[in-house]
């Protein structure tokens, strides 16, 4: 009896309802290969880490896009947590061991590489530089902490303005930004970089900074928010995405599809 993973030549490891899936099996069915998507949990159990003299070695060695995981499931039984945590962390090892290529790898520090979600450990790690980032438990009775723009992020992602207290969710992160600031996304993938306006902004060569931040991130795949005043005079990192979403590559997704499916040939 074949192996399940036989005939594969791409592993996109998604969750089910990631539209992500749709546009990749349709890129690879155009080049001639052949794509097979599969949930973190499933991806898990296909593989099997052997120790060996010379290394560790994966089998089966597949060419990878590691997308992000979907949250746990509540009211699961021990039994289930338990595997689910087993085939994550085979995944783990499958995607930071593999000689194939792998966008994006874990590494030591997890599915994410250097990426967290704290915006400045983010920026040290990406060797930009640091930008004053504030967090709270509970922000009811608090304004921002000077004259400055500011934007505030509750719990659930949500990001606005910051002018007065919030009866949000906390606990909150905030940080200062452009006043008035516009945005401009720089897709990467790997050594190619592409800029989702034709806004004249070549002054800023924001396409080889974010490469430089992919770069010093260990990942391969991800897309890098620019903010930029009004005059386009002045920019800031406003954002990184580990996880590009389908809405941030629908504008260049024509130039993106085949750089991935190229980044991911053996």
């Amino acid at each position: 009896m074949s192996r399940p993973e036989a005939g594969i030549d791409l592993l996109l490891v998604a969750d089910p309802r990631d539209p992500m899936a749709t546009l990749m099996t349709a890129e690879a069915r155009r080049h001639d290969r052949r794509l097979v998507a599969v949930t973190h949990e499933d991806a898990g159990r296909m593989f099997t880490i052997l120790g060996e003299a010379e290394g560790a070695r994966v089998e089966p060695d597949l060419p990878m896009l590691l997308r992000p995981a979907p949250p746990p499931v509540p009211n699961l039984d021990s039994d289930a947590r338990f595997l689910g945590g087993e085939s994550l962390a085979v995944l783990w090892a499958a995607g930071a061991l593999a000689r194939s290529p792998v966008l994006n790898r874990p590494t030591t520090r997890g599915f994410e590489a250097g990426w967290c979600y704290s915006g400045a450990i983010t920026e040290r790690r990406a060797r930009t530089g640091m930008a004053l980032e504030l967090y709270a438990r509970d922000e009811t009775d608090a304004g921002p902490p000077d004259d400055r723009a500011w934007a505030v992020e509750d719990m659930r992602g949500r990001t606005r303005r910051w002018t007065s207290p919030d009866t949000g969710d906390a606990p909150y992160r905030a940080r200062p930004v452009i006043e008035s600031e516009a945005y401009e996304r720089v897709v990467v993938v790997e050594r190619q970089a592409w800029r989702s306006t034709t806004v004249a902004l070549d002054a800023f060569d924001l396409e080889a900074r974010s490469i430089a931040i992919a770069r010093n991130l260990g990942l391969g795949f991800l897309v890098v928010t620019w903010g930029l005043d009004a005059g386009l005079e002045q920019t800031r990192l406003a954002r990184i995405d580990p996880y590009p979403r389908v809405d941030q590559l629908l504008p260049i997704w024509q130039e993106v599809a085949p750089a991935l499916i190229e980044a991911l040939a053996c």
